[in-house]
C-alpha cells in the first residue's frame, strides 16, 4: 500500500539547497509526487506531496527533523491521503492588479469564499519599478457548475469595481 506525506521546508535561500532536500527524500526511498517552490525576502519555501511504503514514509519522518536542523531548516510534515478531485464543468483563472494596500489578498479570497468559488493555486506580489506601488494577483479557481460563462464575468468585474482595479483578466474554460 502507498503512504503519502506532505513536506515543506523553509530557509535561507542558497545554491544547491533544493537538491539537498531533493536527496534526503530520496536517500529514503520516497517518491516525490507533486512539488512547489517559492522564494520570498532571502527565504526559499519548498513544499512536496510525496509517496512511498509505510517503512520509506517513516524513515523520512524520522531523519527530517535531523536533517533540517542541520541545513538549518525548518521542517514541517504530515500524513495525507491522495484523494480523486471533484470534477468541475467550469474553472477560471483571474488576474487582477490593483493598488498595492493591507488586506488584498483577504478581500479576494472572502470574495471567492461568499461565492462558492474554490480557490486551487494563488499567486501574488508586490509590483516595482514602472509599477511601483501596485499589486498584482492571479488565482486558479473551480467555480460551482450551474454558473453561466457571463455570470461569472459579472461575479469578477464586481470584485474589480470594489476593488478598484486598474486592469484585470479572466479566462474561463469549461471541460
Amino acid at each position: 500500500m502507498t503512504h503519502h506525506l506532505v513536506v515543506t521546508a523553509i530557509g535561507e535561500n542558497r545554491a544547491g539547497i533544493v537538491n539537498e532536500v531533493a536527496r534526503q527524500v530520496t536517500d529514503c526511498g520516497c517518491n516525490i509526487v507533486d512539488s512547489r517552490l517559492g522564494i520570498f525576502g532571502n527565504e526559499f519555501t519548498f513544499i512536496l506531496l510525496l509517496s512511498g511504503s509505510w517503512n520509506q514514509i517513516t524513515r523520512l519522518e524520522t531523519t527530517l527533523p535531523l536533517f533540517g536542523q542541520s541545513q538549518a531548516l525548518i521542517t514541517m510534515m504530515k500524513r495525507t491521503q491522495v484523494l480523486s478531485q471533484p470534477s468541475y464543468a467550469l474553472s477560471a483563472d483571474v488576474e487582477l492588479v490593483v493598488t498595492d494596500r493591507p488586506g488584498i489578498v483577504n478581500r479576494c479570497t472572502q470574495f471567492f469564499s461568499d461565492c462558492g468559488w474554490d480557490i486551487q493555486a494563488m499567486q501574488s506580489q508586490t509590483l516595482a519599478g514602472r509599477e511601483s506601488g501596485k499589486f498584482q494577483a492571479h488565482f486558479q479557481l473551480n467555480l460551482p457548475e450551474q454558473l453561466t460563462d457571463g455570470e461569472a464575468e459579472d461575479t469578477v468585474i464586481r470584485l474589480c469595481r470594489e476593488l478598484e482595479c486598474e486592469r484585470h483578466s479572466l479566462r474561463l474554460k469549461r471541460k
